[in-house]
């Protein structure tokens, strides 16, 4: 359980030393509104992505789906909850940047040593 908060913990921190900022210069997001978004996107990833979908997929499509997830999220959020005024372009980077983080996070939690079927965010 504590090996599993400790990747939780890095992906977010990882995350928010990445996204918010990256948020807070294409955007009119406050430091809230982009902690709020940022932290909100990596738990969902986390639960969604990382516990139940990398574990029957491979790193690429995880990755994708990641990408995909954080496009439809900050478009999402912009839309109905803050007015960052983001277009198409700022909301594609931030995908992009949120997609090669995780990229690297799967490849680094996959080559944890353990059982020979671990995947990811295994906590045996």
């Amino acid at each position: 359980m504590l090996r599993m908060l400790g990747k939780l913990f890095l992906k977010l921190l990882l995350n928010g030393v990445f996204i918010i900022p990256l948020l807070m210069y294409l955007t009119q997001a406050t430091l809230i509104e982009a902690f709020f978004a940022t932290y909100t996107l990596s738990l969902l990833s986390y639960i969604a992505i990382d516990q139940l979908f990398l574990r029957v997929t491979n790193n690429g499509v995880a990755t994708l789906a990641d990408v995909g997830m954080a496009f439809v999220f900050f478009w999402l959020v912009e839309k109905f909850f803050f007015q960052w005024s983001i277009n198409f372009t700022n909301v594609a980077i931030v995908a992009l940047v949120f997609g090669v983080i995780e990229f690297f996070m799967h490849n680094y939690f996959q080559k944890d040593r353990g059982r020979l079927d671990r995947h990811s965010f295994s906590d045996n």
